[in-house]
């Protein structure tokens, strides 16, 4: 059991992939604007100053794609106000658990990056009435890992420990004076440029809430920009709602079920009619959407030549894999691994009986509290 456990850890990572907790973090997709009715801004992201320009279609300067958003650092000289721009998070993050954040940032000048940074808040920045002073970061832009990549842009990577409150993303200048000299240029507006940021969990068992398609929905439903949204913020300025409060998470543990040589025709792929009693049994055992994915996988002995065992083994796989997949609307992968993966000696008559198998893991949905 301890090296089927370790084997089911091995292969969660080919077969769960984490999603992102940010939507349209490659800024890619546009939102329909309910007040001009065509494409104006990115679809999730506002910025708490509807009148300065943040969202770039400019595929010479963009990281990834065509499009990039930036928030403007302020200019007290210029009397310039900061802004921040905010995202809403998909689904909650659970309390203690580890996130890595990544982001590709850019600006024309490196001082804005000293005090740039993110915060995780339950509130809609939106509606803040505090001064910029006040807020503060739960990361700034200087502490990440940080590497070069190509035309300007930086790369920041963040390991990010939940508290469990976590509604909004807000990324914008966390510096409690404004900037008063000219940081080397005249521009108007200091702004730092964001593309392609991701918030991934770190554990490959954590999922998305089972509901994440309706929050995606009402996210992308905010459409108010330009004059709707400055009245949109000065309403809930006025009296903040409540935090935000998101559907938990869900984590994924696996189950093993060993189908075994005897129940396949000899040096045949076809299941007989007690192998097929086990995958019926099996999937009635398992509650409605509890199942996330299923991996198959088949073995057989070192007898005979190693190319043939290979085959043998992957078709193995696909025949318990393709029986599983009527009724069932969830990834199912199957894959041969031939003689290289014993679980006994071979070269004893029982040893390679044992190791004449197909291993089917399942993927299962447990919520998080």
């Amino acid at each position: 059991m301890r090296f089927l456990f370790a084997l089911c850890l091995w292969c969660c990572g080919l077969c769960v992939h984490a999603q992102s907790l940010l939507l349209n973090g490659d800024m890619e997709e546009e939102n329909i604007c309910s007040e001009y009715k065509q494409n104006c801004a990115p679809e999730a992201w506002l910025t708490t100053i509807a009148a300065y320009p943040y969202f770039f279609e400019d595929p010479d300067h963009a990281y990834h794609g065509l499009r990039y958003i930036s928030f403007v650092s302020g200019n007290a000289r210029m009397r310039v106000q900061r802004s921040y721009v905010r995202t809403r998070l998909l689904c909650a993050m659970r309390p203690g658990a580890r996130y890595r954040l990544q982001l590709y940032v850019r600006a024309d000048y490196p001082g804005l990056f000293d005090s740039a940074g993110i915060q995780f808040s339950p509130y809609d920045i939106l509606c803040n009435k505090k001064p910029p002073r006040e807020l503060n970061a739960d990361l700034y832009f200087r502490n990440a890992e940080q590497k070069a990549a190509r035309s300007g842009w930086t790369r920041l990577t963040y390991t990010f420990k939940a508290r469990g409150d976590e509604g909004y993303l807000v990324i914008g200048n966390f510096r409690k004076l404004d900037w008063s000299s000219s940081l080397g240029g005249a521009a108007e507006r200091y702004q730092v440029y964001i593309d392609s940021i991701s918030l991934n969990p770190m554990d490959p068992y954590e999922r998305l809430c089972p509901d994440w398609r309706k929050q995606r929905d009402t996210i992308y439903s905010e459409d108010y920009r330009h004059n709707y949204q400055i009245r949109y913020t000065y309403s809930c300025s006025r009296k903040p709602p409540q935090p935000v409060v998101l559907p938990p998470s869900v984590q994924v543990r696996v189950d093993t079920v060993i189908v075994p040589d005897i129940l396949f025709a000899t040096n045949s792929a076809d299941l007989d009619k007690k192998a097929l009693l086990l995958l019926d049994s099996l999937m009635r055992r398992i509650p409605p959407d509890g199942l996330d994915s299923i991996v198959v996988e088949g073995h057989t002995d070192n007898i005979g030549k190693p190319e043939a065992n290979q085959e043998l083994s992957e078709a193995r796989a696909r025949s318990v894999g393709r029986y599983l997949e009527y009724g069932q609307s969830i990834p199912i992968r199957t894959r041969g691994w031939g003689a290289t993966r014993p679980v006994a000696d071979n070269r004893a008559p029982g040893g390679r009986r044992t190791n004449r198998r197909v291993e089917i893991y399942l993927f299962l949905r447990d919520r998080v509290p």
